[in-house]
């Protein structure tokens, strides 16, 4: 499933480091790796159940900034994911997709050793 991903300026520059810490040249290789990687841990409540998740000022804030592809399980998962934790106030699924992708980068920027690729 091919969409534009929304990030925040602090999600991409946590991708940015995550290009140089790997040497890739693909932002989109980087969010797809550390997409799958997140979405095999049992306990998912480990990214997405913390209070931090939930929308603050600013949530609305995030502008699309590259198009991803992932692969259709992975992208229903996700959308599961928005739905299993009540995320709220977004307009699109495209929004929703990337509600959940920026709590794993947001994640991955607070315990870099918890999700490998």
């Amino acid at each position: 499933m091919r969409f534009n991903l929304n990030l925040k300026d602090s999600h991409s520059w946590v991708i940015d480091e995550l290009k140089e810490k790997h040497s890739s040249s693909s932002r989109e290789e980087i969010v797809k790796k550390y997409v799958k990687s997140a979405l095999q841990l049992q306990d998912r409540d480990l990214i997405f159940g913390t209070v931090r998740e939930q929308c603050g000022e600013g949530c609305y804030a995030s502008e699309p900034q590259f198009e991803v592809d992932i692969d259709e399980d992975d992208f229903n998962k996700l959308k599961q994911i928005y739905s299993d934790y009540d995320f709220k106030g977004y307009n699109t699924e495209e929004e929703e997709i990337s509600k959940t992708i920026r709590c794993i980068i947001k994640f991955i920027e607070e315990k870099p050793d918890s999700i490998s690729i």
